[in-house]
């Protein structure tokens, strides 16, 4: 990577400041129907600021209508009633609705409080549900349609609900080593509850009147993100094994950006606020995994091609998020403040590295740096391939509330 091609500095972290420093985005958004924003590392206060000035670019300058992010698609159904005028404060919702301790952040909860202030953006959440360990926010929506439309399968409701909650916890680690503990019958007896349902619940379709028609596609796709996470736990025991590999979380994403696309029409334009290893079009290689991840970015970028657009946001310097699984801890993860790791010698942070924010447009490079940072490492990436553009900067540190 030269050390001029491409480039542009941008000069600020403030949500509300002026967004020209930011412009040269806009040519690589170009007509994309869908641009996903990453970051290295979650919960980290610069990440989230810089997020939320993209997503106000798209937004202001480029008519996009829909914010989405990396938690459970059932869960943030009630964080889109609210940024549409909803009752409620929104630390109270965000801490509700997402997954993985997101609506903690204060700059996630600063970024749902904008959308709410202009009332016309929709916002919806991608994943699997319950931080990956517990389809609690599916049954309701699943519930109220089969009410209505087939009270005969509410007993396959019910079932699932109890197969799947004899596993289910807050965080997806702490739900493996439930799930690994179930003999082959529990296991088998949950992904068949799940599939029942499913299929019973779209078969409806035919049934269901042009009315209700929204809410029953909703809770199609939320219980198809239960089926999901149950096919994760599979996954998830087989690579602890040293065979398969992950694909269900990932997969599903990429169909809730479908979904939205679909949902809100043809001239929808979403922004997608997820990781850097799930956002990029290639796949990704962790170390003592038999196999690479296929991330959400590689199904867009197959389905989409030029309408899907990826932005790696990173960090040279500071401090970033540590986690380790801990039951007593809200959301069954314990985090705190750690270093970050010197730049690697063939990274982009090494190429990007400087004084000043820095943003690169790489649609025009070719080879280059084949590093990236993810959170405290680096994983091989080559990163002209697997992003269109990268945001570099200059100093990080953990999010308020993890610093406490």
């Amino acid at each position: 990577m030269s050390s001029t091609s491409g480039r542009f500095a941008w000069e600020s972290l403030d949500p509300a400041a002026p967004l020209d420093d930011l412009a040269p985005l806009l040519d690589v958004v170009g007509d994309a129907r869908v641009v996903a924003v990453g970051e290295s590392n979650h919960d980290v206060r610069e990440f989230g600021l810089l997020r939320h000035r993209v997503a106000r670019l798209l937004v202001e300058r480029a008519g996009f209508d829909v914010v989405a992010i990396e938690s459970g698609f059932a869960d943030a159904r009630a964080l889109d009633t609210w940024v549409r005028g909803g009752p409620g404060e929104v630390a109270d919702v965000a801490v509700r609705s997402l997954g993985y301790r997101f609506g903690e952040a204060r700059e996630v909860q600063d970024l749902l409080s904008w959308l709410r202030s202009r009332g016309d953006v929709a916002f919806a959440g991608l994943d699997v549900p319950g931080s990956g360990g517990g389809a609690e926010h599916v049954w309701p929506l699943a519930e109220d349609v089969l009410r209505e439309f087939d009270q005969d399968s509410l007993v396959l409701l019910d079932e699932a609900r109890r197969a799947m909650g004899r596993y289910a916890a807050v965080h997806s680690g702490l739900a493996m080593g439930r799930y690994a503990a179930l003999d082959r019958a529990g296991r088998d007896g949950a992904s068949a509850a799940v599939t029942e349902l499913l299929t019973r619940l779209t078969d409806l379709a035919p049934t269901v009147p042009e009315s209700a028609r929204g809410r029953y596609a909703v809770a199609v796709h939320a219980v198809r993100g239960a089926w999901r996470l149950d096919q994760f736990m599979r996954e998830l025991l087989a690579v602890g094994a040293g065979r398969g590999r992950l694909a269900s979380r990932d997969a599903h994403m990429a169909e809730t950006v479908r979904w939205l696309l679909t949902h809100h029409g043809p001239g929808a334009r979403i922004v997608v606020l997820a990781h850097n290893g799930h956002v990029q079009r290639s796949p990704v290689s962790f170390d003592g995994m038999p196999h690479p991840l296929v991330p959400m970015g590689a199904h867009l970028d197959a389905e989409l091609g030029a309408h899907y657009r990826p932005i790696a946001i990173t960090g040279t310097a500071g401090t970033t998020v540590g986690m380790r699984i801990d039951a007593d801890a809200p959301g069954g993860m314990r985090l705190h403040e750690v270093p970050l790791p010197p730049v690697a010698d063939g990274s982009v942070e090494a190429s990007l590295a400087g004084a000043a924010p820095v943003g690169v447009d790489l649609r025009a490079v070719t080879g280059g740096p084949g590093l990236i940072r993810h959170a405290e490492t680096f994983v091989a990436t080559a990163v002209s391939v697997a992003f269109d553009a990268v945001l570099q900067i200059p100093a990080t540190r953990p999010s308020d509330f993890v610093l406490g």
